[in-house]
Formats: structure tokens, C-alpha cells, sequence
């Protein structure tokens, strides 16, 4: 919370008087509630062995991979995992969630319905689920420090 002192520069009521508005303005610009944060960006997976980059696609959110601890890791069927998409057709259905869309699980290539919801700046819950969201489960990641080296998509740094 930002606290303000008023000095009268002018031992003047009317000085006074005619800084409030001003106070005024800058005490409720200071309380309105911050826009939301953004969910684009690179994002730890809830093991810390990767990063997916997520963007716009269109008019919806997806994410492939960026970054593996171990770049050369493969999936079941020997395909590079690095470069993958694996989260796609994400709709913004509230101002921080983003939901009907996929989420793909690279290493069982897999498909699950997914949601993600940015619990704050650094935050977000990734949810994938088959059919009923309440059985599904949902994985905590978090912002990746901007320094991360990126591997590529033929499955090398």
C-alpha cells in the first residue's frame, strides 16, 4: 500500500484544497487491481527435466517444447521429444485459464483434454484430464529463468 504526506507549501487552506483532487487520483490509480498476468512465455514442467514455450496460435494458446535436462531424450517410439508441441487449441474461458484444449505426454504419446490456469505471474496449474476434469490431475509449473538454453528440435542443445 503506497502512503502519502501532504506539506502545505502555502500554510494556504485553498492549497490544500486544490491538491486533493490530485491525491485523489493517484490513490485510487495506485488500488486498481493490476492487469493480468501474462501466460506466454517458458515454463518449467512439475519435474524440472523440461520447459515448454507457451504462445499464441491464432486465437489460441500452445506450447512446445524448449528445453530438456537431457536433450537427447526420446519418446516410446524413438522420436525427438525436444521441439514437440504438446499443448494446443487452448480457449481463454476466464482471465486466467485457458481451457478445451490438449495436452500431449511426449515420452507414452499420449493426448489428454487439458486447462491451464495462471495462479500468479510465476505460477501456472496444468490439468490434464480424459473426459471428467475432476479425475484428471493437475501439474504446478513454474516460470523458467530467461537464461535457458533452448535445445532443438532434432533433439540436441
Amino acid at each position: 500500500m503506497v502512503y502519502f504526506t501532504f506539506r502545505n507549501l502555502s500554510n494556504s487552506p485553498a492549497a490544500a484544497f486544490r491538491a486533493a483532487p490530485l491525491a485523489l487520483a493517484v490513490l485510487l490509480l495506485g488500488s486498481q487491481p493490476g492487469r493480468a498476468a501474462d501466460v506466454t512465455g517458458t515454463w518449467l514442467d512439475h519435474t524440472g527435466q523440461g520447459a515448454v514455450e507457451i504462445r499464441a496460435c491464432g486465437e489460441h494458446m500452445c506450447g512446445r517444447v524448449v528445453w530438456l535436462k537431457n536433450p537427447t531424450h526420446r519418446s516410446r517410439s524413438g522420436r525427438p521429444i525436444c521441439g514437440t508441441q504438446i499443448l494446443g487449441n487452448l480457449r481463454r474461458d476466464e482471465p486466467n485459464t485457458w481451457s478445451s484444449g490438449w495436452i500431449y505426454n511426449p515420452e507414452d504419446e499420449e493426448r489428454f483434454s487439458a486447462e491451464i490456469k495462471l495462479q500468479n505471474a510465476n505460477t501456472l496449474l496444468v490439468t490434464g484430464y480424459l473426459g471428467i476434469k475432476l479425475l484428471g490431475e493437475t501439474f504446478t509449473w513454474k516460470r523458467a529463468p530467461g537464461d535457458l538454453q533452448r535445445c532443438n528440435a532434432t533433439g540436441g542443445a
